[in-house]
């Protein structure tokens, strides 16, 4: 059951008590009159706190209700401000003091941004009203996680005039007891109604800052998106995702895109996303390089949605350096009441929170061995598996007439250069080279025995046909002669050796 008002609450407590005892008590009064010309506005003051802001945060405390004391007949009375009373006049709300007191508010104390309260109803539309009047209220003083102020008696509309989150109006009520013969006011504590927005996206999975792929992979993005709780009367409620990917990236079809509300999967009709009621969730456009897409908020049923998509890597991706960086960035509504968004980026490994994928490549640079003369026509098979099956064939590069030859576009991973042809004159490699790219273990996302353009930079040097052997140079040749003239010389003398022995054993015979 909702409770009452704590102001019509001390009313009748107030009246319940005049007719028992006669209370006196030296309560503060300034010398503004009620509307019975008695009654004086009371100047006593309390204290009004609310918790669980944030530092950054600017609240402000606007009066709704003026309270006044009647010295003679010892009664308190409350009148709605002259800002109220216009606000209501321009609603043609003729709602009364008494009628006030009997609108049903929600949990102050519950932080809950969401509520059927009429008392709630009606602040929110004020709330509105004193934006669009710039009516002025009492900034209060923040410290840490909580904002207060010393106010006078009265009832009073809280809401922020500067944060980034999502805040629902309050009320607050400085209030009095009667307490024996005298009355005492009340201090009043509130729990802040307000809700979070954020962006995160990741490569690959959740949570992911980057990854390394290849021209022609497809890379998965991941959005992780929180999304506020509005106020039940907001009238501004805007919640829209924006991604700009690079000139490497294409995005992948429309339909292709996947949006989960909290666990349940979303249907995409070719970029219109509803539930399982067919309302309208989000609507996803894609124009060049952005992709949009704009939520219903009301037809969010969780506090946070998931996007996944893919994005292919072109020609134009950037190879090494700082690889090829996007984020996505989130625009909100924390302004329920009013017209004010905020735009936030995502949170990732770049210096702007970005996303990264990084492009690796190849440099190779063929020459002859017994020299610096730049080979042409080396052709070279790329593998990224050590079985060199088909299906495992990257790309076939040939040297140009300056000996070099790029394969540009590679993820981090090691990869098998097998010569298929050699150049004109010169011996075909029979192993395969070794080539293992990426960031080295400092994660710095520095490559591994690679130049600062994102290369690794291989140098093949070539043997002439007719050279043995064929990995080695004119020194190794000439041990070979050197030897191959001992051994004939041994087996000369062995013949020398054996022909005088057998004409010595022939004259003994005779």
């Amino acid at each position: 059951m909702k409770k009452r008002n704590k102001l019509f609450l001390t009313i009748l407590a107030v009246i319940a008590c005049v007719g028992i005892m006669n209370v006196r008590a030296a309560i503060t009064t300034g010398s503004e009159t009620g509307s019975d010309g008695v009654s004086k506005i009371i100047t006593e003051k309390a204290t009004l706190t609310v918790t669980g802001v944030d530092a950054g945060d600017q609240l402000s405390a606007y009066k709704i209700l003026d309270a006044f004391y009647n010295a003679n007949s010892d009664v308190i009375t409350y009148e709605f401000t002259d800002d109220f009373q216009a606000f209501l006049t321009e609603e043609s709300n003729d709602l009364t003091v008494d009628e006030y007191f009997k609108l049903t508010s929600g949990d102050i104390g519950s932080g809950s941004t969401t509520t059927d309260s009429t008392l709630d109803d009606l602040a929110s539309g004020y709330a509105s009203y004193i934006k669009t009047n710039s009516v002025s209220g009492t900034a209060m003083n923040v410290a840490g996680t909580t904002a207060s102020q010393t106010l006078d008696a009265g009832a009073y509309l809280v809401f922020p005039t500067q944060t980034l989150r999502v805040y629902a109006v309050m009320v607050g009520n400085l209030d009095y007891t009667a307490s024996g013969n005298t009355w005492e006011i009340n201090n009043e504590s509130i729990v802040a109604k307000v809700d979070d927005a954020s962006i995160t996206k990741g490569v690959g999975s959740e949570g992911v800052p980057s990854g390394s792929y290849g021209i022609g992979d497809t890379v998965p993005y991941v959005i992780k998106a929180t999304v506020p709780t509005y106020p039940t009367n907001a009238t501004n409620k805007k919640y829209v995702i924006t991604d700009t990917i690079t000139d490497g990236l294409d995005f992948e079809a429309v339909s292709s895109i996947k949006i989960t509300d909290g666990v349940t999967a979303l249907t995409n009709s070719n970029g219109t996303f509803t539930n399982d009621g067919d309302q309208t969730v989000a609507v996803a456009e894609i124009q060049g390089k952005t992709l949009t897409i704009t939520f219903t908020v009301d037809n969010v049923t969780s506090n946070n949605v998931t996007i996944e998509y893919g994005a292919t890597i072109n020609e134009s991706a950037v190879v090494g350096g700082d690889g090829n960086g996007n984020n996505a960035s989130l625009e909100y509504s924390n302004d329920p009441y009013g017209e004010g968004t905020h735009d936030t980026s995502t949170d990732g490994d770049g210096d702007d929170g970005e996303a990264i994928v990084y492009v690796y490549g190849i440099q190779i640079y063929k020459h002859s061995a017994q020299g610096s003369q730049p080979l042409e026509g080396a052709t070279f098979e790329i593998y990224n598996d050590v079985a060199m099956e088909p299906g495992d064939l990257v790309e076939t590069v040939t040297t140009a007439g300056d000996g070099y030859v790029k394969s540009k576009g590679l993820a981090a991973g090691t990869y098998y250069l097998k010569e298929t042809k050699a150049p004109t004159g010169y011996q075909l490699l029979t192993d395969p080279i070794t080539v293992k790219i990426g960031p080295n273990q400092m994660g710095d996302d520095q490559l591994q025995d690679t130049n600062s353009d994102g290369y690794y930079e291989l140098d093949v040097p070539n043997a002439t046909v007719g050279l043995l052997p064929v990995t080695g140079g004119v020194g190794t040749i000439i041990i070979t002669l050197v030897g191959l003239a001992i051994v004939g010389g041994a087996f000369y003398f062995f013949f020398i050796y054996r022909k005088k022995k057998e004409d010595e054993e022939q004259k003994a015979a005779n």
